[in-house]
């Protein structure tokens, strides 16, 4: 267990997004809108800062390549797109009748809070034809299942985060404005604190 409840996770993402300022009310023509100019926005803006200089960072990856004989481990992090830094391992298996499964086994460490969130994204194509979209998965099975514990071990050893309890992901933050999501639905706990997009490996 993380030690982390629902308040207290809810009261993180409210130290880092501002209540209010809805989509509709943004104003273009202003440098910054209005939303990026509150403490709250500030304080994301000084995690992201502070998160791409992690040494544990460049640690775990540096670490990994020796954990992961199977495959390497990359950084994925898309800086400031996101509320966390991700890395994968990939894993190619080619089934009969040139079908080729990829399957990568992954991590997104968030940049507001000790915790992190593993998962499997997963996407099968024809040789020569395009991938179709990624599955992802929590709850990954079979040999992924053990791949996962090799990097959640890994991340806990070298930056000492806790998993994110995963029944509080769909918890809705109503009011909250977190500035990366372009909507106007009010954003759950896994995206505030990670990403609406973790399928999207670059």
């Amino acid at each position: 267990m993380s030690g982390f409840t629902r308040e207290s996770l809810i009261d993180i993402a409210r130290h880092y997004y501002p209540a209010g300022f809805p989509i509709e009310e943004d104003d273009y023509r202003q440098p910054l809108l209005a939303h990026q100019r509150t403490p709250e926005h500030e304080r994301w803006r000084s995690s992201w800062r502070k998160a791409l200089e992690w040494e544990s960072w460049d640690n775990l990856l540096a670490a990994g390549q020796s954990v992961f004989s199977w495959g390497d481990i990359r950084d994925a992090t898309q800086a400031w797109h996101s509320a966390c830094r991700r890395c994968c391992a990939c894993v190619k298996e080619l089934l009969p009748e040139g079908v080729e499964v990829i399957t990568r086994v992954s991590a997104a460490v968030s940049v507001l809070a000790p915790l992190y969130v593993t998962y499997t994204t997963t996407r099968t194509r024809k040789l020569g034809a395009r991938a179709g979209s990624p599955l992802l998965t929590f709850v990954p099975s079979g040999k992924e299942l053990s791949h996962v514990r090799e990097l959640s071990s890994l991340i806990e050893r070298e930056l000492g985060y806790r998993p994110f309890p995963l029944e509080f992901a769909e918890v809705v933050i109503p009011g909250l404005r977190v500035g990366y999501l372009n909507r106007m639905e009010p954003p759950t706990l896994l995206e505030a604190l990670f990403s609406d997009d973790l399928a999207n490996l670059p």
